[in-house]
C-alpha cells in the first residue's frame, strides 16, 4: 500500500479510537441555421397547416409569432380571442395555496400551472363550449402529496444498508417497493431527482444537506403508499375519463407506471359523465363532422374545426404531470393553430396575434392597437406585470365553470405580488438544475429551470413544442430570465484572506487546518489553505467533499502542485495531481478551486489529507535537497531549485455538523 493511501487509513484509525474514548448553452443539432424559425406560417398540428400557437409547463407561453415568456401568476387569463376562438385558462398554484403556506419557503418555489381550460367557438354558434378541468385535490393538514402521506421531508439516515448503493427510480413508490425487496431494509429515503437509498432498523434520521435536492424518508410499512386520490369534497370524480400524464412520454418509463390524470369536462357548462369513453372515443361529433373533439392518444385530446373558407383549425390538450396530488401536479399544455391563408392578426391575449411579427406580441387589452416595447431586463418581472395588467378576465367575460364549491371570486386573478426566481430555493438542487437545463435550446433554458425549480425536470414537455413549432433562437424574442447561482463574494482583498482555517468555522477553537508534515519551513507565511467551503450538498449520489484555494507564500511566482483524493460517487475517492504552474504570490483572487475527496467513517469527523509541493528558486539552499515532487505529478526536473512538501489534515465540516448536516 502506497504511504499516501496508508496514511489516510493510520488517520482514520486513530480518529475512531479518539471518537470511540471521547464517546449536487442549447442542445446539439444538426438543424442548419437557415432553417430556424422564420416568423412563418407553414406549421402544422394534425390536420392544419398554419401559425401553431401554445403554452405548457407552468405556464410557459410561445405565441404565434414565436415569442416566448412566463406567465407564472395565479388566475383566470384570456389565451386567445379572435373571429375563431375565445380560449381561457385558469392557473393554480404547484401544489395548492396549502401546500406554499405549510412547506418551509426555502424548500418550495413559487410556481403556477393550468388547471382548467374552457374553448368557445366563436365562429359556429351551434358548437358547444367546452371545458376540460381537473379535479382540485383534498388537502392533508401536513401539506404533504397523496403518495407521501406517513413520510418526512427533508431528512435522511445516518448509515445505510451495506452492499446496496443509491438506485436510480421512477418515484417514492418504486423505492418503497425495492426496500420491500430486500432483507433487512426497514426504511428509505429518495430525492426529488429520482435516487432511492435502503437503511436498516440501526439507522437514524438526521437532516439532508443544506443544498441538496429535497427528500422524502419514512419506515417502509407507513412511507411511500399512494392513497387513492382525494379530490374536494363534492366532486363527481366518477364522471372523469383518467388520460395518461405526459411523464410517460419520456423514454425508459412506461404510462403503466404512472397513475394517470381524472378531467372532467363540461358542455356549455354542465359536467358530462365521459368516464365511460373508451381509448380513441368522440367526445362531440365524429371523423366527418365539420367540428369534433376526440381523445387522440393516451394523454392527448384533439379538437379540429372545419373554417367558414373550408380550412381545417386544431387544437390539441395534452396532459403534463407526475399525477394527481403529486408535487409536480396533473395540468394542461395547449397548442392552437391557425389555418394559412385566414387573417387573425387581431387576435389578442396571452396567445399575441399571428402577423409574423413577434416583437408587436405585447398590447394592451383596452387599446390592442397600442404594442407595448418588449424588456431588455428583468424580463420574468415585466412578463408577469404584462399577463396579471391585461389579460385577466372579468366576472362579465368569464366564460369559465368553477370547480364544484367555488365561485368566480376563487378563480380569479389575484393581487399577488411577482417573486423573483430563485434557483437556490428549489425542491431539484441547483447545480443539477443548471446541468441538466444548460443542455436545452435556448428558448427552453429558462423554462427549464422553473419547472425543474417546482420537481418538474422530467416532463421534456419541451419536445412536444419542438415537434410542432419552429423555435426562434433571437434573443429579443426570448423572454425567459436564464438564472445562474450568484457568484461567491471575493476570497481575499489585499492581503487579507477569507475562509481560512480559523475562520472557515466561527465556532471552532483552533483551526480546521493542521500541519502533518512539512520537509522545511516556510517562515512567517499564513496562512498557505484558504477559501475553504464544506460541500456536503451536491447530492446524496456524490460523497462529501472539501475545496479550497493554495497561496503562493513567496516574493516572486512558483510551480505549486497539490496532490489529493478526489471523490468518485458516494464513497471511492482516485489519486488526482493539480499542477500550477507560474503562480503568482499572495491572495489571489482568480485561484484555481481545488475540491479533494474526503475520508469519511462512521464516528469521525470527516477529513482529508492534502500534499503541497513548492518549487521556487527563492528555496535554492533553504529547501531540504532530497525533497522531491511526487512522481505521479507532472513535474519537470527542478535539479537546483528548492522544493518544499506540506502536508495537510482539513477537516470537511465544522465541528459537530458533520452529524446533522
Amino acid at each position: 500500500m502506497k504511504f499516501y493511501n496508508a496514511l489516510l487509513l493510520v488517520l482514520a484509525l486513530a480518529k475512531s479510537a479518539d471518537a470511540k474514548s471521547q464517546k449536487l448553452r442549447g442542445l446539439a443539432t444538426s438543424r442548419a441555421e437557415d432553417t430556424w424559425y422564420v416568423n412563418g406560417d407553414n406549421e402544422d398540428l394534425g390536420q392544419c397547416h398554419g401559425t401553431v400557437c401554445g403554452m405548457w409547463g407552468d405556464p410557459h407561453i410561445l405565441t404565434c409569432d414565436g415569442l416566448g415568456y412566463d406567465c407564472n401568476a395565479r388566475g383566470l387569463f384570456t389565451m386567445m380571442n379572435n373571429a375563431l376562438y375565445n380560449i381561457q385558462g385558469h392557473f393554480i398554484h404547484v401544489n395548492s395555496k396549502s401546500f406554499v403556506r405549510i412547506l418551509d419557503a426555502k424548500y418550495f418555489p413559487s410556481a403556477t400551472y393550468t388547471n382548467d381550460i374552457v374553448i368557445q367557438n366563436v365562429q359556429t354558434e351551434d358548437v358547444p363550449v367546452m371545458q376540460f378541468s381537473f379535479p382540485e385535490p383534498a388537502h392533508h393538514d401536513d401539506g404533504l402529496a397523496d403518495s407521501e402521506q406517513g413520510c418526512l421531508l427533508n431528512m435522511i439516515f445516518d448509515k445505510e444498508l451495506n452492499g446496496y448503493g443509491n438506485v436510480n427510480l421512477v418515484n417514492l413508490s418504486a423505492c418503497r417497493e425495492r426496500c420491500e425487496g430486500i432483507e433487512g431494509c426497514t426504511q428509505f429515503y429518495y430525492t426529488q431527482c429520482g435516487n432511492c437509498h435502503v437503511a436498516g432498523a440501526d439507522a437514524t434520521y438526521k437532516k439532508k444537506g443544506a443544498k441538496w435536492s429535497r427528500t422524502v424518508a419514512g419506515p417502509v410499512d407507513k412511507c411511500g403508499h399512494p392513497a387513492k386520490f382525494e379530490a374536494r369534497k363534492g366532486t363527481e370524480i366518477e364522471w372523469a375519463k383518467v388520460l395518461k400524464n405526459g411523464s410517460g412520454n419520456k423514454p425508459g418509463r412506461a404510462y403503466k407506471e404512472t397513475p394517470g390524470c381524472p378531467v372532467l369536462y363540461y358542455e356549455n357548462g354542465e359536467l358530462v359523465d365521459i368516464s365511460g369513453l373508451g381509448d380513441g372515443a368522440y367526445l362531440h361529433g365524429d371523423a366527418n363532422s365539420p367540428f369534433s373533439a376526440k381523445l387522440e392518444s393516451p394523454n392527448r385530446i384533439k379538437i379540429v374545426h372545419t373554417t367558414k373558407d373550408d380550412k381545417k383549425s386544431e387544437l390539441m390538450l395534452e396532459v403534463g404531470g407526475e399525477g394527481p396530488g403529486e408535487l409536480w401536479g396533473c395540468h394542461w399544455n395547449l397548442f392552437v393553430c391557425l389555418p394559412k391563408g385566414e387573417n387573425y392578426s387581431d387576435s389578442v391575449g396571452l396567445l399575441g396575434s399571428p402577423d409574423k411579427n413577434a416583437q408587436n406580441d405585447w398590447m394592451l387589452v383596452d387599446d390592442p392597437s397600442n404594442h407595448l416595447t418588449l424588456p431588455n431586463d428583468k424580463k420574468g418581472q415585466a412578463a408577469f406585470d404584462y399577463c396579471t395588467s391585461n389579460w385577466c378576465v372579468s366576472q362579465d367575460d368569464s366564460i369559465m365553470t368553477p370547480p364544484v364549491g367555488l365561485t368566480y371570486d376563487d378563480i380569479k386573478c389575484t393581487d399577488e405580488e411577482y417573486e423573483e426566481f430563485n434557483i437556490n430555493n428549489c425542491v431539484i438542487a441547483a447545480d443539477k438544475i443548471i446541468e441538466y437545463c444548460g443542455k436545452k435550446d435556448p428558448l427552453f433554458v429558462g423554462p427549464c429551470q422553473v419547472d425543474c425549480c417546482a420537481g418538474g425536470c422530467d416532463a421534456d414537455e419541451d419536445e412536444t413544442v419542438k415537434d410542432i413549432k419552429e423555435l426562434s433562437d433571437k434573443p429579443d424574442d426570448i423572454l425567459f430570465d436564464e438564472v445562474t447561482p450568484p457568484e461567491n463574494a471575493p476570497l481575499c482583498e489585499g492581503d487579507d484572506f477569507d475562509l481560512t482555517g480559523e475562520t472557515a468555522c466561527p465556532t471552532q477553537d483552533g483551526s480546521i487546518v493542521k500541519i502533518l508534515h512539512q520537509s522545511a519551513d516556510i517562515a512567517g507565511v499564513d496562512p498557505i489553505i484558504y477559501g475553504i467551503t464544506f460541500a456536503d450538498a451536491q447530492d446524496d449520489d456524490h460523497g462529501r467533499e472539501v475545496s479550497f484555494r493554495v497561496r503562493n507564500p513567496f516574493g516572486s511566482n512558483a510551480d505549486i502542485y497539490v496532490r489529493y483524493e478526489k471523490k468518485v460517487g458516494l464513497h471511492a475517492n482516485d489519486p488526482k495531481c493539480d499542477g500550477l504552474p507560474e503562480y503568482v504570490p499572495g491572495c489571489n483572487a482568480e485561484a484555481p478551486e481545488i475540491i479533494v475527496g474526503c475520508v469519511d467513517y462512521p464516528g469521525v469527523e470527516p477529513f482529508a489529507v492534502v500534499n503541497v509541493y513548492f518549487a521556487s528558486a527563492e528555496l535554492t539552499g533553504s529547501a531540504d535537497p532530497d525533497t522531491e515532487v511526487e512522481k505521479c505529478c507532472p513535474a519537470p526536473d527542478y535539479a537546483g531549485i528548492g522544493v518544499i512538501k506540506y502536508s495537510f489534515e482539513v477537516q470537511c465540516s465544522c465541528p459537530g455538523d458533520a452529524a446533522s448536516a
